[in-house]
């Protein structure tokens, strides 16, 4: 039985575009790091019997953010043409412009693409599961070209080794009885797909008069919001919060004062305006009950030829529908927080209004200055205590109302953990590291994190606590840990118990009574790293 290590939310773009600077839509900075992690793996399993199986879970490169546009005599190379929409907002997501992208990545961030090489040429195993930043990974031209990537790297991995020691996964990967490994986008109303499987379309539209039919991607309404709304933002920008779902962008609103959110959409506004413009491509709209019968037939279709299809019957029935991807909904979406929050303001400014009027109207009919003077104190500090009461009890109920894709990724996770026949269940696509037991299901649930920076409490009390993290599977037993590169170990990332799992705690380190220290990383020798001193070569 294999040792797995999920990584998943690299969110690879554009990386370095003059070797000196980074592009501004960029989240990845850790190349180095990352190559020193595997250098680290691979000092560890070659003192050991055990195999490993290294799974990238997804949203590993970020198709999305890419807004490079080649050439045109590159663009008729490559057998495609350029819009007036996408030299502004970037290619479409069809099979050669998605090739375009990748080739974009791999430039910017060649020492990844090095190590990785060097890795799977020493003879480790990679799976790679798609996600929703890496959608394009659906493409079998994508995939071959990313093969092609890594077998041109210098004294990397062989295009044999590539063919025999690296497996790509549509969906998920499963070992009965164990585990059952996805990105968990699908339990995301804003960045699921209709179709899974098969999430393309047909595209037709116009190019210099001519009428051009293109098999494009179906985004989700999360994917659009980040191609036509925060890609723009962050490229005059780039120090903006990570917003990773239109969920978190509403929080991002929430939880500021109107005149900062009308600063942002005033600063914003001709960019979104630019996004809902007719050229702009944002997904097709309904489809008829026979198109939509004939794509989840498709889908199921797909799922069997694949080994899966009894399965894939019950997992579609957990996933959750997704949003519609179409204009109208991005601008309810945009808009929605800005105008609730207006809303609401506006009707406690005119109860407080009408509450005074009427208490002046009142205290006419006292005739002692002293005895006004006093009321009017009174009925003041009123305001302001049942003002602070009511704006306190507001904000707890909207915590309430908006629930999370972490929280939703939970309940997903203990739901398919009762139909999967797997002890683990191991997400990512949430940014949120986890690893807890639900009794009910009879199962672990553990989320893998990011290696980008997330905006988190364990910031103020530990430096990087969220950072670089991953999941390492012995046996039936997972591990929530993180790479600290300045130590050149594993660490395990440090959580508060809930009050509910204290006493199992307490009395489980009554019941052990050994206290010997786990040195099983730690006093590893780590691999000597040496940068990579060959001159970059350009992937064409």
């Amino acid at each position: 039985m294999k040792d797995l290590i999920v990584v998943s939310d690299f969110h690879l773009g554009e990386g370095r575009r003059d070797k000196k600077r980074y592009a501004p839509t960029e989240d990845f900075f850790h190349d180095d790091d990352f190559a020193r992690f595997l250098d680290h793996i691979k000092t560890i399993y070659n003192q050991r019997t055990a195999e490993v199986l290294l799974i990238f879970n997804g949203d590993i490169f970020d198709f999305l953010t890419v807004t490079t546009i080649p050439s045109e005599s590159v663009a008729a190379q490559m057998g495609f043409k350029i819009t007036t929409a996408e030299k502004r907002f970037g290619l479409n997501a069809t099979a050669s412009k998605s090739v375009f992208k990748l080739n974009v990545i791999a430039k910017g961030h060649s020492i990844f693409f090095k190590s990785l090489s060097r890795f799977i040429r020493d003879g480790f195993h990679v799976e790679f599961i798609r996600g929703n930043h890496d959608l394009e990974l659906y493409f079998p031209e994508v995939r071959r070209r990313l093969l092609e990537i890594l077998a041109s790297v210098r004294d990397g991995a062989t295009w044999q080794q590539l063919e025999k020691q690296v497996r790509f996964h549509q969906l998920f990967y499963r070992e009965a009885g164990r585990v059952h490994i996805e990105h968990g986008h699908q339990y995301d109303k804003t960045n699921s797909n209709r179709f899974p499987l098969n999430p393309v379309y047909m595209r037709k539209h116009k190019y210099e008069g001519m009428d051009i039919e293109e098999e494009t991607l179906d985004y989700p309404i999360g994917s659009v919001f980040v191609k036509y709304f925060y890609n723009r933002v962050r490229r005059f920008d780039p120090y903006s919060p990570r917003l990773i779902s239109p969920e978190q962008y509403v929080d991002f609103v929430r939880r500021y004062n109107v005149f900062d959110v009308w600063r942002v959409y005033r600063d914003h506004y001709p960019y979104f305006i630019a996004a809902l413009s007719p050229s702009t491509d944002i997904g097709f709209g309904d489809l008829s009950r026979s198109e939509r019968k004939q794509h989840e037939t498709d889908d199921l279709e797909s799922a069997s030829r694949q080994g899966f299809g009894e399965f894939y019957e019950q997992w579609e029935k957990l996933k959750v529908s997704p949003e519609p991807a179409n204009k109208a909904a991005v601008v309810k979406k945009a808009m929605a927080p800005l105008v609730r929050r207006g809303m609401w303001g506006g009707v406690f400014a005119f109860a407080v209004l009408y509450m005074w009027i009427l208490f002046f109207t009142l205290i006419q009919a006292i005739p002692w200055l002293a005895a006004n003077a006093f009321i009017m104190s009174i009925f003041a500090a009123g305001t302001i205590i049942g003002g602070f009461w009511i704006w306190s009890n507001f904000r707890s109920k909207m915590k309430t109302w908006n629930v999370s894709e972490h929280d939703q990724m939970k309940k997903a996770a203990g739901r398919l953990a009762e139909v999967c026949d797997a002890r683990m269940i191991l997400f990512g696509h949430s940014h949120h590291v986890e690893n807890m037991s639900i009794k009910d299901a009879g199962c672990v649930y553990a989320n893998s994190g990011t290696w980008t920076t997330v905006a988190n409490p364990w910031s103020r009390i530990m430096r990087d606590a969220r950072r670089m993290t991953f999941l390492l599977v012995k046996e039936n037993e997972v591990e929530l840990n993180r790479w600290n590169c300045d130590g050149n170990r594993f660490e395990t990332v440090p959580m508060f118990a809930l009050d509910d799992e204290i006493e199992a705690i307490i009395q489980a380190e009554v019941v052990d009574d050994d206290f010997s220290i786990n040195r099983e990383h730690s006093w590893l020798p780590g691999a000597v790293f040496e940068p990579d001193t060959e001159k970059d070569e350009d992937y064409e």
